[in-house]
């Protein structure tokens, strides 16, 4: 499974290749991947604390609020894609694609947190990690067997709701927490 995750990283022609292929990897990817994946960006709100930056309690609140934000996005994604995708992409995708899709698509958010997290500096070029989203959409387009004709709409679309949901997952909760 570390295969899984390092390969959409370095390459999510193969990686999206490999998913479409593999029935078991289909099967296991969002329970051993994905899901701990969003876990382990949770904790990783904990490193701030061992820095001294935070006290415990903010990281605790910190934590949790990371994980109801990335769970949130990878719920809201999936079904604005189950929306999209019948009507909007002229595609009839399963469900079951459409979440693995959107889960594997976060890992590259996921990565650029929690390194975000490690190290000891309130701004850096790790937060531009994101943009890496828009390549693996549209390399994700053949495991999900987008036309060539709305290849275009596919990638700009997923690839602006895969961006802007922890934006917007972080402004919905930091109004109900304050």
């Amino acid at each position: 499974m570390i295969q899984a995750f390092t390969q959409i990283i370095i390459s999510p022609r193969r990686a999206w290749e490999h998913l479409s292929q593999s029935t078991t990897l289909q099967q296991y990817l969002l329970p051993l991947v994905v899901y701990p994946t969003i876990l382990l960006t949770a904790l990783s709100a904990y490193i701030p604390y061992f820095y001294g930056f935070i006290p415990l309690e903010a990281a605790t609140k910190q934590a949790t609020l990371t994980l109801l934000k990335y769970s949130g996005c990878v719920i809201t994604a999936w079904a604005l894609l189950v929306l999209l995708s019948r009507t909007y992409f002229m595609n009839d995708c399963n469900k079951h694609e459409l979440h693995l899709f959107a889960g594997y698509s976060f890992i590259v958010t996921f990565l650029s947190v929690i390194i975000g997290n490690i190290l000891p500096s309130s701004f850096s070029y790790v937060q531009f990690i994101p943009a890496y989203t828009v390549w693996i959409v549209f390399q994700g387009r053949k495991f999900l067997r987008i036309p060539s004709e709305n290849v275009f709409s596919f990638t700009v679309t997923t690839s602006t709701i895969l961006i802007a949901l922890p934006f917007m997952w972080n402004q919905i909760i930091q109004t109900i927490v304050h």
